[in-house]
């Protein structure tokens, strides 16, 4: 795969720090049309989008470390008879519609496999 140039990867640099694309353009020291032009190029929007991929894996590992805490608090909400009762019932909603979310996702991904199995056994 092709590499960035210098300009290239000034402007990515710039345009995960950045709050818009014109900042980034401005900060990578840059015009709006060399901007939007890169971020019509393959190998700039792959590197892109393969470096915010890799920033969302690190966050949602720090995210799934926290996720006993979360359940250990709504739990402890939940179970809580001095707790107002919006709280409880709002608490076990919640635990309800992760279970029922998971339970989806569960469903789904047996449903891909068995779709990609298919599509490979008929090649």
């Amino acid at each position: 795969m092709a590499e960035l140039n210098i300009r290239q990867d000034k402007f990515l640099k710039a345009l995960l720090e950045a709050g818009s694309i014109d900042e980034a353009c401005k900060k990578a020291n840059i015009n709006r049309t060399t901007g939007y032009k890169y971020l019509k190029d393959q190998t700039f929007m792959d590197e892109y989008r393969k470096i915010r991929r890799d920033a969302m894996q690190q966050v949602t590992a720090r995210l799934q470390k926290k996720s006993e805490e979360a359940v250990e608090v709504l739990s402890e909400i939940m179970n809580n008879k001095e707790a107002p009762t919006s709280s409880r019932v709002q608490s076990a909603k919640n635990v309800l519609d992760v279970a029922y979310r998971s339970l989806e996702l569960d469903d789904i991904q047996e449903r891909i496999e068995k779709v990609e199995k298919v599509l490979s056994d008929d090649v």
